[in-house]
């Protein structure tokens, strides 16, 4: 049954109304708890719409797995922080034992599910090969979405115009796909060093970023 309804609306890119609203709530973290960012939002979606996210990771996944470097390491089998840990940890010795200048640059991305634009996360999915079908289908998913939120008192409902789904299993692929697509128009020949025979940018783990240049320019 539901075979039949996932291949309609992927055939169709179309999706039922009641699939594009969801309601957030806030985990609080910590801090002052009157302090709104010092709360996570999760994003409770349609119990059916998650499956269908999850058949489109799963058609969609190996194409992009196919094209994140090796600099990324989050949300990939077989890729470890301590590898990169190692990797940093050699880049300081070889800069200290052969006096070579070294600039390491930690970027946080604060926010970071929440605050990419639906028409860049488009973008980069056509311009790491994903079928254009795919990509309609994530148009449709997205267009005309609202949340309903209660922050603490009275519901409140919002349009969605931008950010990835927080709790939809497709949005860690989605992230590192824009990501992936913003690192590839850095100018690698000002911002690059070789370590082992490899050319090194930066590395990455998930929006946690380190930039590794020869300079501080």
């Amino acid at each position: 049954m539901l075979a039949r309804v996932f291949t309609r609306y992927l055939l169709e890119c179309k999706v039922p109304s009641q699939w594009k609203t969801s309601r957030i709530v806030l985990l609080y973290k910590k801090g002052n708890q009157q302090d709104i960012s010092n709360y996570r939002p999760i994003c409770l979606l349609s119990v059916v719409y998650k499956p269908l996210t999850q058949v489109i990771l799963n058609r969609i996944e190996r194409t992009l797995n196919e094209e994140q470097p090796c600099e990324q390491a989050r949300f990939r089998n077989g890729f470890s922080t301590i590898d990169y840990m190692h990797t940093v940890t050699r880049l300081i010795g070889v800069s200290q034992e052969y006096k070579m200048p070294l600039c390491l640059t930690f970027i946080d991305l604060r926010k970071a599910f929440g605050i990419v634009e639906t028409e860049a996360v488009l973008e980069a999915l056509g311009n790491q090969g994903v079928r254009t079908q795919y990509i309609r289908i994530f148009r449709e998913l997205y267009s005309k979405f609202t949340s309903r939120i209660l922050p603490f008192y009275d519901d409140i409902t919002i349009d969605v115009r931008r950010g990835v789904r927080q709790g939809d299993t497709v949005s860690p692929k989605l992230f590192t796909a824009i990501l992936e697509d913003v690192m590839r128009r850095l100018e690698r020949d000002k911002m690059v060093l070789r370590v082992d025979n490899r050319l090194l940018q930066h590395l990455r783990f998930d929006d946690d970023v380190v930039l590794i240049t020869p300079s501080f320019s």
